[in-house]
């Protein structure tokens, strides 16, 4: 299950959330990404990309009962892009391209609805 939401606050928070399937038979094996960044409330349309995305307190989530070695390699900060433009009084259309951990590359296009 994919979804994307917008909370109004101090800011506009958005925030994606996948879900994974998970078998009622394997206890533990839910699994969940998020990925939440905010911007000003009184812009209509935006765009972020590389060193900017740091203005935008961009965070990406695992959710899991995982494993996650220490590894310097993957402590960077996350590159690509993001992009979005209000559609209506509720409704963002949003397109993300981003790496997170140097090697996991997310690619998200969608309507983000005010919730």
């Amino acid at each position: 299950m994919n979804y994307g939401a917008t909370e109004y606050g101090e800011n506009l928070v958005f925030e994606y959330r996948f879900d994974a399937d998970d078998d009622e038979q394997i206890a533990d094996d839910e699994y969940r990404e998020t990925i939440k960044f905010e911007i000003n409330q009184e812009v209509n349309k935006f765009s972020y990309c590389n060193t900017e995305l740091a203005n935008i307190d961009l965070v990406f989530t695992k959710h899991c009962y995982c494993y996650f070695p220490m590894d310097e390699t993957k402590d960077v900060v996350p590159t690509g892009f993001i992009r979005g433009q209000k559609a209506s009084s509720n409704v963002w259309k949003i397109k993300m391209d981003l790496t997170f951990y140097a090697d996991e590359n997310r690619i998200i296009e969608g309507n983000f609805k005010l919730e």
